[in-house]
């Protein structure tokens, strides 16, 4: 590639009947700026270039660094989804496992509660036969001794014509009672 010092310090020989030398110096003039602001411009695309590509090997760390982050963030999601999947499991365990616990203890309370009352139930009917047994008792000896004082009236004259017999029917009456 020509740069701008080759054209510089490039000499031609003078001849006769060739170019005019101020024309060839002037173009030559002409080239050499040219070529200087290209190599001006080609450093500073260069340099841009330069910038341009360190900023694409710095996205591209970043790029990196940000899946890296996101694949780190989906496999926290991922645990602590699966972990909090695991206490909710473990949570309701626990609750069930409680509310069978508060279940079997109210069935045995039940039990033990309906043992009680029909043990209850039993004894009282027990005590109602033994009413009705003594109520029956006393029925039996009430109507006996209603027996015992009809037939003992209904041995008894009409009429006493004095006092004495009458009294000691009384007296005898009652004794035999006692």
């Amino acid at each position: 590639m020509i740069t701008s010092k080759d054209v510089r310090n490039k000499r031609f020989e003078k001849a006769a009947f060739g170019y005019k030398q101020e024309e060839i110096d002037e173009f030559l003039s002409q080239l050499e700026a040219e070529l200087d602001e290209m190599e001006r411009e080609r450093t500073e695309a260069n340099s841009k270039i330069q910038i341009l590509a360190d900023k694409v090997r710095e996205y591209m760390k970043d790029e990196d660094a940000i899946k890296d982050a996101i694949l780190t963030v989906q496999k926290q999601k991922h645990e602590i989804i699966n972990d909090a999947n695991a206490q909710a499991e473990k949570i309701l365990a626990d609750a069930q496992a409680k509310a069978d616990e508060l279940e079997d203890e109210a069935v045995r309370q039940h039990a033990v509660a309906m043992e009680k009352n029909r043990a209850e139930i039993a004894k009282e009917q027990e005590s109602l036969i033994e009413a009705r047994r003594q109520v029956s008792d006393f029925k039996k000896s009430l109507f006996d001794m209603y027996k015992t004082h009809l037939e003992m009236i209904s041995t008894m004259p009409e009429y006493y014509e004095d006092e004495e017999t009458a009294e000691e029917i009384a007296v005898a009456v009652a004794s035999e009672d006692e």
